[in-house]
């Protein structure tokens, strides 16, 4: 029980603090103040990082188009067996991969699409991502992958396909460069090499070109934390400074001498 006792009028100088002698219900709102504020400041916090923290992105890019070697068959029809055309990377950051592109330079393919493969050094492994089917019209081809996800240092394979579409038909250029006639794509990081695959009767057999480099983008985007984990990873460090201070303050409260 609280126990009180004075001479004469006490001064608020006359008060000290033990939690023996703290009401309980005074005690319990003041923890629960506590912790609103905690909340409070925890999802503004949040808030605040969501926009104050933007994620970063690197672009492993070769803009330049002087050439077209590859051709892509919309049907392995004749001598025209190629139905792979792509570029292979090595992510810079782990990420998300938003965003790559291919250029057609000419096309009469009426569709195809594009896919990304981990890549073992001679051939892709592992689908990571396969859009809809599209239109194979020339010009430039971008793809906005979702879920891709990629970490650093690991070489994958970002391709053009018309494999398994059926009446299909055509050919389309694909647009690269030469590194030894005016392109510098030897020098760009990351930039693996241009590969194609031809489908022959045990399926498709994979070649790497060591002398072009296909005209290609890959956007690497580095993951930011949601909002709502920034606000449990700060709420957790609330509840464990609650307790290191009720610890700290246990044993003092109020009384009157």
């Amino acid at each position: 029980m609280r126990q009180i006792a004075h001479t004469g009028v006490a001064s608020l100088s006359s008060w000290r603090w033990n939690t023996h002698a703290t009401p309980p219900a005074l005690y319990e709102q003041w923890e629960l103040s506590f912790m609103l504020r905690k909340v409070a400041a925890a999802l503004s916090l949040a808030g605040f990082l969501a926009h104050a923290v933007p994620a970063s992105a690197d672009v492993i890019s070769n803009p330049t188009n002087s050439d077209s070697l590859l051709y892509l068959s919309g049907a392995p029809v004749g001598g025209q067996q190629t139905q792979f055309v792509g570029q292979t990377f090595t992510a810079s950051i782990t990420g998300a991969l938003t965003n790559f592109q291919f250029t057609l330079n000419s096309s009469t393919i009426p569709s195809l699409y594009g896919a990304v493969y981990a890549w073992d050094g001679s051939k892709p492994t592992t689908m990571l991502w396969q859009s809809p089917v599209v239109s194979g019209a020339a010009g430039l081809l971008d793809f906005s992958p979702v879920g891709v996800n990629l970490s650093e240092g690991q070489t994958y394979v970002a391709f053009l396909s018309t494999y398994g579409i059926a009446n299909n038909s055509g050919l389309a250029t694909v647009a690269d460069c030469l590194p030894f006639a005016g392109c510098n794509s030897n020098s760009i990081p990351n930039l693996g090499k241009m590969v194609f695959a031809n489908v022959l009767a045990d399926g498709p057999t994979w070649t790497s070109v060591n002398f072009r480099d296909a005209t290609f983008s890959a956007t690497i985007t580095s993951a930011v934390p949601e909002p709502s984990t920034w606000a449990m990873f700060i709420l957790g460090f609330a509840g464990v400074s609650l307790l290191a201070y009720r610890r700290k303050q246990h044993g003092s409260g109020l009384t009157v001498t």
